[in-house]
């Protein structure tokens, strides 16, 4: 198995502090018995084995001899019969570009540089929809003239997209061209031809929708068949698409083929067949057209985003007030509140970003974005130097300034604290002056989590107002500020140093931002990115519209315990109740993974992200919810596990 790096070590056991899954292999490479999150004991004699662990990073145990192997809800443990050299590996993720392409305002040169995206690709084969053997694309800055490192090639792979040379249509193939290996080509339309005779051209679809459907085609139907090579594993999805449908993939032969020839048999499998057991595809990226854009391409491609242009609407003002007044429809706003000034002033432009189908949705570009995140690519730069330096404990920093709103620093004191794994170093901070607070964000954190009151020009403070455009250096990575109006102060911070957070449009009401902060904080402790956070609030808490997200949306402040980040939303019947699973991706465990579910009875494996429901009958409710610490969805509200309890007979 392909891994980053790899040590030898004698012991006669080893263990997880974290419940995972695990697949046992043979000398020969072949799977030979896989295990779950359950209480199980799986004995072998002797021989060669690897054992491969899904853990957030992929991690190799190579074992000669006898040894036995137990799983349970809470660890991984492996026990050789007698002390032995083991070999234990990891394949690291490559989250981050390792090269940098100079590109122009050129689409001739722009369509070059999108040709060298799949280089960074480990493999052609189907397994390439495992992120682990995706590599990052290339860095893009601006400059005079094209320049491409020398490291860099373009793949061989007899590929090509041929697109009009057209900037905005040439930017919304970037995530395709990366995943397929392609080159890029100008063009009359939008065109896919391959050296095995493919020559697909969907001359009734716009460029942007014939690209995120080809994308999420292949890329599903990759998830089916890479279950004939390395990981012949009992998948959920491919079940499905078995019932569903009288085609005979002949995954096998599909397999072995070279990508040319496996996307011409991709193209012959039904459409609506294949989009059935599909993923809700994570983000669908809305771009501005500009040197912005061009930059957040290697972003969203390494996500596989679904990304296309757009021009919304934009307001100010009085207008910009009813707007977003649609935008924050069924949010509650009675009560007291945490400003007592306007956000809508003529200075403050809104862009009415429309919605998708997407569990994410993005913009990229100027002004407010409603409905949606709002990228900025200096929140990925910032994240890629936080993960590779960072490798002291998780500090967190909770400063209350308003004293009326304290209970909300207690509460999270009671929801960040409870995780064995992680041990936090949490410190909470209450009505700091202006020069304190200022010293807390350049001092860092590795969260923040800001209570009190906010305008567009600062944070509120006894003594004043702090502007964090004033700050030298943010130092936090991550950060809450809830508080009405944060979202120009949470753009500052990533401007300043940070990686990403939540944030507000507006006035919030005090009774719903308490419970809508320790909330979050439960979400974020669980492994949830603070894109899934925004998502989650967004459908589910009645000020959820209040509330975005700003920097990079995929940053996560703790690994998930057990597997990927998953949300039960649940309904009562008459016998009992049922569990629909959202299974969210995450840096750990991002779209393509494999993961299982403690929950199912049958020991499926499922892809990320995905879902699924179970029935649970009354008596089974407090086991069903012992493994996880986040948050639930009843009755489309989200509440903490501890509420709904309460409410469950037994």
């Amino acid at each position: 198995m392909p891994v980053t790096d790899a040590i030898e070590t004698e012991t006669a056991g080893l263990w997880t502090l974290d419940p995972y899954g695990l697949t046992i292999r043979g000398a020969d490479g072949d799977i030979v018995d896989v295990c779950f999150m359950k209480d199980d004991t799986h004995t072998f004699d002797g021989g060669e084995h690897v054992l491969q662990i899904e853990a957030p990073v992929q991690t190799f145990v190579r074992v000669e001899g006898p040894f036995r192997c137990e799983t349970s809800l809470d660890r991984v443990s492996i026990q050789c019969e007698e002390r032995s050299t083991v070999t234990v590996g990891a394949r690291a993720r490559h989250c981050y570009p390792q090269e940098t392409i100079t590109t122009t305002d050129s689409p001739a040169d722009l369509l070059e540089t999108l040709s060298y995206f799949g280089d960074t690709m480990m493999t052609a084969s189907p397994e390439r929809s495992y992120s682990s053997l995706r590599g990052h694309p290339p860095r893009l800055v601006h400059g005079e003239e094209l320049d491409v490192p020398d490291t860099l090639s373009k793949p061989e792979t007899g590929v090509t997209i041929t697109v009009p040379p057209d900037r905005s249509e040439i930017m919304s193939v970037a995530p395709l061209a990366y995943y397929l290996l392609a080159t890029v080509e100008p063009g009359e339309g939008f065109a896919l031809t391959t050296s095995a005779g493919v020559d697909y051209r969907p001359t009734e679809r716009e460029t942007a929708d014939a690209a995120t459907e080809l994308l999420t085609h292949c890329f599903t139907l990759d998830c089916l068949v890479r279950t004939e090579g390395l990981y012949d594993i009992d998948l959920y999805e491919r079940q499905r698409f078995e019932s569903l449908s009288d085609v005979d993939l002949a995954y096998a032969d599909l397999y072995d083929q070279p990508l040319a020839e496996r996307l011409g048999r991709y193209l012959e499998v039904d459409r609506d067949a294949v989009s059935e057991i599909g993923p809700t595809w994570p983000t669908t990226a809305l771009l501005e057209p500009g040197r912005e854009a061009v930059e957040a391409l290697p972003y969203l491609s390494y996500e596989l985003a679904q990304v296309r242009t757009a021009d919304p609407p934009r307001y100010s003002g009085n207008e910009a007030r009813s707007k977003a007044l649609e935008a924050f429809s069924g949010s509650a706003g009675a009560g007291k509140t945490r400003t007592t000034s306007l956000v809508f002033d003529d200075k403050a432009e809104f862009v009415a970003v429309p919605e998708t189908d997407s569990t994410q949705t993005v913009w990229v570009g100027s002004g407010i974005p409603l409905n949606s995140a709002a990228f900025d690519v200096n929140g990925y730069e910032h994240y890629s130097h936080v993960t590779e330096d960072d490798e002291s404990g998780l500090e967190i920093t909770i400063v209350c300034n308003e004293i009326e709103m304290d209970k909300e620093s207690t509460d999270l004191q009671e929801v960040l604290d409870p995780r064995d794994d992680l041990e936090p170093e949490l410190t909470i901070r209450r009505r700091l002056s202006v020069a304190e607070l200022r010293a807390v964000i350049e001092d860092g954190a590795d969260y923040l989590h800001f209570v009190g009151h906010a305008t567009p020009d600062g944070l509120q403070c006894p003594d004043g107002e702090l502007d964090i455009g004033t700050v030298e250096q943010s130092n936090v990575d991550m950060f809450f500020l809830n508080a009405c109006q944060s979202f120009q102060q949470g753009k500052r911070l990533v401007e300043r140093g940070s990686v990403g957070g939540m944030v507000t449009y507006s006035d919030v009401a005090d009774k719903y931002a308490l419970q809508t902060g320790t909330l979050i904080g439960q979400l974020l402790n669980d492994g949830f990115s603070i894109g899934a956070c925004h998502s989650i609030v967004r459908e589910t808490r009645p000020i959820g519209g209040h509330y975005t997200a700003v920097g990079n949306r995929t940053a996560i402040l703790s690994q998930p315990e057990g597997g990927a980040p998953t949300l039960f939303h649940i309904s009562q019947k008459s016998d009992g109740y049922v569990f629909d699973t959202h299974v969210h991706p995450s840096e750990a465990y991002p779209i393509g993974s494999i993961i299982s579910l403690v929950i199912d009875p049958d020991d499926k494996h499922y892809l990320v992200p995905s879902s699924d429901q179970f029935d649970v009958a009354p008596e089974e409710v407090e086991e069903a919810l012992s493994h996880s610490l986040s948050p639930i969805v009843v009755d489309g509200q989200l509440q903490s596990r501890s509420e709904f309890l309460s409410t469950v007979e037994r």
